[in-house]
């Protein structure tokens, strides 16, 4: 498996534990409202499950198995990047709450993880060719 594979795959598993940690903090708020502060963590918890963990994961999965048609995998630096910018984006939306000019910290987060998936749509387009069908 290669390495970046690997960081794809553990920064997914711990965006999973940081994003079911909040979701669990959010759901003791809502039994015994004693937290607060609790609700300022929906925005994190919804990135981080939906773009930290199934989205990470299914782009490390994706830059192991596509195929290489015996050629070298290229652009890999598209791929890194788009680890650097994806995560780059999950950590200030979950931070946004707390920080001044919110809204215009959340468009920057979006847009960086915007950004990565272009770079890695980037990196992996040459290696999707189009199915051979014989007539």
């Amino acid at each position: 498996m290669p390495r970046l594979t690997v960081w794809y795959v553990r920064l997914s598993l711990l965006h999973l534990v940081l994003g079911a940690t909040f979701g669990a903090l959010l759901l003791i708020h809502k039994g015994m409202a004693w937290m607060p502060w609790a609700w300022s963590l929906l925005a994190g918890h919804i990135d981080m499950v939906l773009f930290g963990w199934i989205t990470l994961l299914a782009m490390g999965v994706a830059y192991w198995i596509l195929p290489r048609f015996g050629v070298k995998r290229k652009r890999e630096g598209a791929a890194r990047a788009a680890l650097v910018l994806m995560n780059g984006g999950i950590f200030l939306i979950v931070l946004s709450p707390w920080l001044p000019l919110s809204s215009w910290v959340i468009l920057v987060g979006r847009a960086l993880e915007g950004g990565a998936v272009v770079a890695f749509a980037y990196h992996a387009w040459p290696r999707v060719k189009p199915l051979m069908v014989s007539t």
